[in-house]
Order: C-alpha cells, then sequence, then structure tokens
C-alpha cells in the first residue's frame, strides 16, 4: 500500500553548479506553459529552484522533466527549505595554522576549520540610492525680460520675480561586492562525500536530516569595512582585487566548501558584469539553496 503523501513541495537543482540558463528557461517554457521571454525571466531569478510550491505529483512531473533534461533535482517540502541566519560582518580574518581566524563587528575574535565551512557565496550586487538636491533658482532671462517689457511699457514696479526653492532626485548606482561563508552547526561534523555521487532519481521521499535545516553562522563580508592586511604581500590598492584576492584564498583553504555562481565566475576570471545579479534578494535565494544541499554533500562521520 503506498502512503499518501501531501503538501506543498519545492524542486531544486542537485548540483553545485547551476544547470544552463537556455536549459533552464526550455524546461520551465514547458512545464508553465510559457513563451521564450516569460520563460528567460523566470530562469534569471530561480537560481536552481525550478518549482516551488507544487503538489506532489506537479512536483514529480518537473523533476522528471528536469531529469529528461539531465538536470538532477531533488524533492522538498516547500515548508522545511532550509532558511539563512542573520548575516554577521567580519572585519578582520587571518590564516593561521591551517585555520580561519576572523574578529566581527564587536571585536570578538573566533576561528574555524576548513571542515567547519559549508558554503562560500560571492557577488557584484547593484545598489541603488537617490538623493534630494535642494537649489535656488531665479526666474530664467526669458520670465526677467517680459517683465522688463511690462515695467517699460506700464510704469509699474512688478520686479523681475522672485527666486525659488527646487528640490531634485539625484539617482546614482554602484556595485558592491559582498562575500558570504556559511559554517556548520555545532552539532554537525561533516566529513565530505566522495566527489562522485550516485545519479539522482526523481523521487518525492525526503533525504534524512535534509529538510529544516539552517546551517551555522553565516558571516558577511563587505570590502569597504574589511581589512586586507591578511593578504599581506599580495594587497593591492584595489578593493575590487582584494576583495577577490580574498575569494580566491578562503576558497583555496576550504576547497570542499560549496561555491555559487558568482566565486566560481571570480575563481575562472570570467567577466562578473555579465551575472544576472539584480540585488540582494537574488544572491541570498541562491546561496540559500546552497546551504539546502550541504547535508548531501557532507554528513556525520
Amino acid at each position: 500500500m503506498t502512503e499518501e503523501i501531501s503538501g506543498l513541495f519545492s524542486v531544486l537543482a542537485a548540483e553545485e553548479r547551476l544547470p544552463d540558463f537556455a536549459l533552464t528557461a526550455r524546461i520551465l517554457s514547458e512545464f508553465n506553459s510559457l513563451n521564450s521571454d516569460d520563460a528567460g525571466r523566470l530562469a534569471r531569478h530561480c537560481w536552481g529552484f525550478m518549482g516551488s510550491n507544487l503538489a506532489p505529483g506537479s512536483a514529480r512531473e518537473l523533476a522528471c522533466k528536469c531529469e529528461a533534461y539531465g538536470v538532477k533535482t531533488i524533492i522538498l517540502p516547500s515548508a522545511g527549505l532550509a532558511g539563512l541566519k542573520p548575516a554577521a560582518f567580519i572585519k578582520k580574518a587571518a590564516f593561521v595554522n591551517d585555520t580561519l581566524n576572523y574578529t566581527d563587528g564587536t571585536g570578538l575574535s573566533m576561528n574555524a576549520s576548513a571542515a567547519d565551512v559549508l558554503v562560500l557565496s560571492a557577488a557584484p550586487l547593484k545598489e541603488d540610492t537617490v538623493k534630494i538636491v535642494k537649489s535656488v533658482e531665479g526666474p530664467s532671462a526669458g520670465a526677467k525680460a517680459l517683465r522688463l517689457g511690462i515695467m517699460a511699457a506700464t510704469g509699474l514696479p512688478i520686479g523681475l520675480g522672485k527666486n525659488k526653492e527646487v528640490k531634485k532626485e539625484v539617482r546614482t548606482s554602484e556595485t558592491a561586492f559582498t562575500l558570504d561563508i556559511i559554517l556548520k552547526q555545532a552539532d554537525n561534523c561533516p566529513a565530505l562525500l566522495a566527489p562522485e555521487r550516485k545519479s539522482w532519481k526523481p523521487d518525492i521521499n525526503l533525504k534524512p536530516g535534509l529538510a529544516n535545516q539552517k546551517g551555522g553562522t553565516r558571516l558577511r563580508l563587505n570590502p569597504a569595512a574589511f581589512d586586507f592586511s591578511c593578504l599581506k604581500e599580495k594587497k593591492t590598492y584595489s578593493s575590487q582585487m582584494n576583495f577577490c584576492l580574498i575569494c580566491a584564498a578562503l576558497s583555496s583553504f576550504a576547497h570542499k566548501a560549496l561555491k555559487n555562481t558568482g566565486l566560481w565566475a571570480i575563481l575562472e576570471h570570467k567577466s562578473l558584469a555579465a551575472l544576472p545579479y539584480d540585488g540582494m534578494e537574488d544572491f541570498e535565494k541562491e546561496t540559500s539553496r546552497l546551504n539546502t544541499l550541504a547535508p548531501l554533500f557532507f554528513q556525520r562521520p
């Protein structure tokens, strides 16, 4: 007798790296009956979440379609997806005797081993700011000429007009780099599984311990507020270059950690301008998928 399964489920791409964008758009177009433009917009912001809040039968159907196109997936209850803990900003870091020592914004120093690092996630994010600029403007040359003509013709002292305060919106857009480091929970002692994994089969049954994981501490590195002296002689005058160097150093230190699209682009010296991060929401959505997948790659010894 088959057990009846209820609730809503999500279908996640199960590999560390995201599936090809065009392939993702094609799958989403066929499954959701969308035109290519709408499917492309959906694919741009899905970040490996192929479908969310689906009935069990629909989740199975989507997983089978993904597998038919060579995209490995896993199905999880939407309510049990891993969340991200609030980010704790770090100001300093140093690599000492195979240990990462870091200092948070309060000055508290802590450390982590390479095995503690589950996820490394980096991205260039656009930050739009709006400023209200006030200025005082007088009447235009045309208005002054008109008033002078009236005064000359009538002799009335109407003046040349009054100054007025003008408010203008000035919009600026800048790129800010962000790096998140997710550490394992204190009660998790992960040992990386062999990189060769068995082939996935779409299955509504959950993997033990995969749902409701939130990972451990989430550290965030903001280049504008980080001391890059840990780079020593490699440190440059460029904040962006220093950011890329610290990403490479952390990736080398915790080489088994899952890495997001942005970090792979940095490590492989690809163009960062083409990355489709429209904001923090995209970045954290992608990071949360890797955080959810971490138990697939790490297990208790």
